[in-house]
């Protein structure tokens, strides 16, 4: 039985390890772009919640609620849109204190900063 020269192994091997980065690149960049888009639509919740709860208003926070409800595709967005929806509740909620909403929208932000 003949193995063959080395250089055709090493060639074959470069070829599988061609193909295995091909299959997976794609996935690792869909994977990367999704929890970039994730960070991205915390760190903007998180302003507009601080805006809100600073103003008294929270047109600009439902408004940008309503329009990122749309493109919602993973869990973890999920989440993030529970919580949002939980922080326009206690900011809506007249009945509650200032300082308990404060409190509670705290809460809120410590979640989005992770």
């Amino acid at each position: 039985m003949e193995l063959g020269p080395i250089s055709e192994w090493v060639t074959a091997i470069a070829e599988i390890a061609a193909v295995c980065v091909a299959l997976f690149l794609p996935v690792y960049d869909k994977k990367k772009e999704k929890n970039k888009r994730t960070r991205n639509m915390k760190a903007i919740f998180g302003y507009l919640i601080k805006k809100a709860l600073d103003e008294h208003d929270t047109s600009n926070l439902e408004s940008y609620f309503k329009i990122g409800y749309l493109i919602i595709d993973s869990d973890d967005d999920k989440q993030v849109y529970s919580m949002v929806q939980h922080a326009i509740e206690i900011l809506k909620n007249e009945d509650i204190p200032q300082d308990k909403k404060t409190q509670d929208i705290t809460k809120v932000l410590e979640y989005l900063k992770h």
